[in-house]
């Protein structure tokens, strides 16, 4: 027998989707269907349900098969295109084998006969299916976490890669500066070299420049760690590239 006090407990927060065309049912139902769940929200055909469906964060859809407009077949198709993962648990009175097959080959989560003559049957089945839906709310939060934890250890690695890529040329590039300064101010002409030295100095400032404002644009909220990781590639080629032509 399915403890109801744990049931309660497992059930807190999560929204059902209830589908059935029959008011009798429907009304019979729901007064069980209260009494665990906090959020129900009931849809009287497949069409109406898979409206309501779009229109709410559902976690667990308790559904006929026999209605009008749209079955309840149908509709789960259509929601597990949406959500191939969305638990749903048919309610059926139908025997046949190409029916269950098809409920099956859609990946229907848990069949419960009609009428429902034992409680505790439906009780069982719906736990079943709110502990999945816990276990896999779960392992998406540690993947968020463990995605949030590489994206910080990236960003560290974005700041070292740029620190340690552009120390020496922003040495070469405070020599030529000095270097061209010094000439100026003492009315030594500047030869060639010195006028690409300039040059250089304007091209890797400006590319500099470009990182800059890229990592000021970065939006670490919504950013992807794919995106990270290729700002982080961005200053080790220019260094690699133009290592030679500062050298002086």
């Amino acid at each position: 027998m399915v403890d109801l006090d744990n049931l309660t407990k497992l059930t807190k927060n999560i929204k059902l989707l209830y589908v059935e065309d029959n008011q009798d049912a429907r009304e019979a139902t729901f007064l069980i269907l209260e009494d665990i769940f906090d959020e129900i929200i009931v849809a009287v055909d497949g069409q109406d349900g898979l409206e309501k469906y779009k229109c709410n964060n559902i976690d667990l859809i308790l559904t006929d098969i026999d209605m009008p407009n749209m079955n309840g077949l149908e509709m789960s198709k259509a929601i597990k295109k949406i959500d191939p993962n969305q638990s749903i648990i048919i309610l059926t009175a139908l025997t046949d084998i190409k029916v269950i097959k098809y409920a099956i080959d859609i990946d229907i989560n848990s069949f419960i006969n009609k009428p429902i003559e034992d409680i505790d049957i439906l009780f069982h089945k719906i736990e079943q299916c709110v502990q999945k839906i816990h276990y896999e709310k779960d392992l998406k939060e540690k993947v968020s976490i463990e995605q949030e934890r590489e994206k910080v250890q990236l960003v560290y690695k974005m700041i070292h890669n740029i620190s340690h890529h552009w120390r020496q040329p922003l040495s070469i590039i405070t020599a030529i500066s000095s270097g061209c300064s010094f000439k100026v101010e003492n009315n030594i002409e500047l030869t060639k070299k010195d006028f690409e030295g300039v040059d250089i100095i304007t091209k890797k400032a400006e590319e500099l420049s470009d990182i800059f404002k890229q990592i000021e644009n970065l939006d670490f909220d919504t950013i992807k760690v794919e995106d990270i990781e290729k700002i982080i590639e961005i200053s080790e080629p220019i260094y690699k590239r133009e290592k030679e032509n500062l050298s002086v």
